[in-house]
């Protein structure tokens, strides 16, 4: 027994269990009973690395044990032997089992030292069936093709084990070391044609199936997946997965992964998830033309599609009829399928939001000449009406000489050229993606370049238009970037002309002296040129995305310094732009997570804030009777909980609204507005008092 072994003597035990282990697995032809001595075997090595954790060597002793237990050989014969009759022992699953519930979440060194050589194993012999010892673990490779590696200090023990990184593209981040030896396992499998019908069905489809409704989970009503959280990271994962695994999808499965895959399409995500669904659907649909495409034909023309949904669908069609992809299924039956995705296109022309219309521009305006003659002039009936190909005409014409959307197509001429779907859907394409803040992959996604482009495209058009405190501040940040390089003084003679001219308009003083002002001190006062208050809205604990946006909203409106929120990137997402009016762009935001926030607001405390938190406790004092300190903090709770007690010790005083009616509260950001406007009137009431005393 272990427990009755002495320290000094397991190491001479662990290599003795080694030993015997390897001689059976060497041995020719193994039958179940040399599973069940290897079973036994393992769990003396297992009972040995629980027991002398503290050795130095328990880092070596725990890749020896994987290289032991996930040979070729014994998962072949676990698979033939065990798995098919459904009894007998599995002593690799076993192994596989305990390392992963060893690792856990907070040992990924564990799990990575386990998947390395595991992924090598299911791939089997060069000679046999590829994949095929891998079939009883499918379950577990659809969790690990999610994995995330937690952080962990650098200083953490056993950070050492070795994981055979040398199998990974060099581009890897390190949360996705796991994962990614699932998916070059996938990416070694042999094509369709020539890989067992068995593995094809039973391991890689099966896991397609899966991950895709993994993929498919839909956001909380009206909300996308926050930045950063497990759900954004599941669902990213998801979605990288099945570009590595389009190619495996055939036409018995097509069918249904086109219906979820597109049904998908109408969830509230974030354009880097998007992304990947959009080189999905182009892979896919390059592949199974008539299964994809049809499906795409019929999407496009519903009228109650959502303007995340259209533009997907417009950026896929454009890539598979006028672009980098454009397939042969569109060009055929006398072009009527592409006439049929140009029938869904055209309306959108007309859509209320910038980016849809702008791709459905680019799109038509390179659509219509496949379908119609534009060189012919306007034809028109007996009754003086324009025919069908003349409208397009017409259509045609003004996309062609309007000037703005001339500007448009010069800035992104290559829109429907710059996804690289043969690349992203192969192991080192999608492992070389840059990664973002919340350490997932982070691919410019072309709505977030339409945007950019109108932006500049609009600035273009119209400035001559913008406020003139904008061309002022303009004006000065380019001749201070001259004055840095050295230029020589006539030339920026030019430019202190036009200053002069802008100073001989009437200006409001309020904009005048924003744009005067030196840029180093313009984070203190606004957009509007008024000082910052010095108040700080804290809704660390507020999680809803349309409170967070109005609280945004209402900081901007009332000029306080910062609105503190749990995730800054909730910034990017179209419900809060659309709520907030882009109010986080004239506003500091600052993330603060809540494991973080006591500290936060003993630190805030510490630099002469009052913190006081919206909360109704038996000492909660009036908001009509609180007398507001210059430097504050308003803490905001959940909203359903309120403040936790853990926070309310680090309160010096805690306010309600008073209520004339029976509702228990207020909306969360409804009291922060009326909290923040009491604060601003004591604040503005206090100015004119000391105004008056002078």
């Amino acid at each position: 027994s272990v427990d009755a072994t002495p320290v000094v003597a397991l190491p001479p035990l662990f290599s003795c269990a080694v030993e015997a282990g390897e001689f059976l697995a060497s041995l020719e032809n193994p039958k179940s009973p040399l599973l069940s001595s290897l079973e036994s075997i393992s769990t003396t090595l297992f009972a040995v690395l629980k027991e002398d954790t503290s050795s130095s060597d328990w880092t070596n002793a725990l890749n020896t044990t994987c290289d032991l237990m996930f040979k070729t050989s014994v998962l072949q014969e676990e698979y033939r032997s065990s798995y098919l009759d459904g009894s007998g022992p599995m002593p690799a699953k076993r192994a596989f089992d305990t390392l992963i519930r060893m690792g856990g979440d907070s040992k990924p060194y564990i799990v990575k030292a386990c998947v390395s050589r595991i992924s090598v194993a299911w791939l089997g012999p060069v000679s046999g069936e590829v994949g095929l010892s891998a079939i009883p673990y499918r379950d577990d490779i659809v969790r690990l093709l999610l994995f995330k590696e937690p952080k962990f200090e650098e200083s953490a023990s056993h950070q050492s084990v070795t994981e055979k990184p040398d199998a990974l593209p060099e581009a890897t981040h390190q949360s996705s070391v796991t994962r990614a030896f699932v998916m070059s396992f996938f990416s070694k499998l042999p094509a369709v044609g020539d890989l067992s019908n068995t593995v094809l069905v039973e391991l890689v489809q099966y896991v397609i199936k899966r991950v895709l409704d993994l993929a498919c989970l839909q956001p909380a009503k009206g909300k996308a997946f926050i930045s950063g959280s497990d759900e954004y990271a599941r669902i990213t994962r998801s979605w990288q997965a099945l570009c590595l695994l389009s190619r495996f999808v055939t036409e018995d499965i097509a069918q249904q992964v086109a219906d979820k895959a597109f049904s998908a399409l109408s969830n509230n995500l974030h354009g880097e998830i998007r992304y990947f669904m959009e080189v999905f659907l182009i892979q896919s649909t390059r592949i199974h033309p008539d299964v994809f495409g049809t499906r795409l034909i019929e999407d496009i023309q519903k009228p109650s599609l959502t303007l995340q949904q259209v533009s997907s669908l417009l950026i896929i069609g454009g890539n598979l009829t006028i672009g980098r992809y454009s397939c042969d299924f569109f060009r055929s039956s006398k072009d009527v399928r592409m006439k049929g995705f140009l029938v869904g296109a055209l309306p959108w022309l007309s859509s209320t939001q910038g980016f849809s219309r702008a791709i459905a521009q680019l799109l038509c305006h390179s659509l219509i000449p496949q379908v119609v003659d534009v060189s012919v002039e306007l034809d028109r009936d007996e009754g003086n009406q324009l025919k069908d190909e003349s409208v397009l005409r017409s259509v045609y014409t003004f996309l062609e000489e309007n000037s703005d959307m001339s500007r448009l197509r010069k800035k992104q001429e290559d829109f429907f050229q710059t996804y690289d779907v043969d690349s992203v859907t192969t192991l080192g394409g999608l492992l070389s993606i840059p990664v973002g803040d919340g350490e997932e992959a982070n691919p410019e996604h072309k709505i977030d370049a339409i945007k950019e482009c109108l932006a500049e495209t609009y600035d273009e058009a119209h400035v001559e238009d913008a406020p003139v405190w904008k061309q002022m501040e303009d004006l000065l940040i380019n001749a201070d970037c001259n004055q840095a390089l050295g230029e020589e003084e006539n030339e920026g003679i030019e430019d202190e002309a036009q200053l002069v001219n802008f100073q001989r308009k009437i200006l409001p003083i309020d904009a005048l002296d924003l744009a005067l002002r030196s840029i180093s001190e313009q984070h203190l006062h606004n957009a509007a040129g008024k000082q910052k208050q010095k108040l700080v809205v804290c809704a660390t604990l507020v999680d809803k995305v349309p409170n967070l946006a109005g609280l945004a909203r209402t900081c901007e409106i009332f000029s306080a310094s910062t609105l503190v929120m749990p995730n800054v990137q909730i910034r990017k997402q179209d419900d809060f732009k659309s709520i907030s009016a882009s109010a986080d762009g004239w506003i500091d935001l600052e993330e603060v997570k809540e494991g973080d926030l006591l500290g936060w607001l003993h630190q805030k405390k510490s630099e002469g804030y009052s913190i006081v938190g919206l909360e109704q406790t038996a000492s909660s004092k009036c908001l009509t009777r609180m007398k507001f300190s210059e430097k504050t903090v308003l803490l905001l709770g959940k909203e359903k909980e309120g403040i936790p007690i853990e926070f309310l010790s680090a309160v010096d005083q805690c306010i309600e609204i008073p209520q004339l009616g029976i509702i228990r509260s207020l909306n969360v950001h409804v009291s922060g507005a009326i909290t923040v406007w009491e604060y601003t009137k004591q604040q503005l009431k206090g100015r004119k008092n000391k105004i008056g005393t002078r």
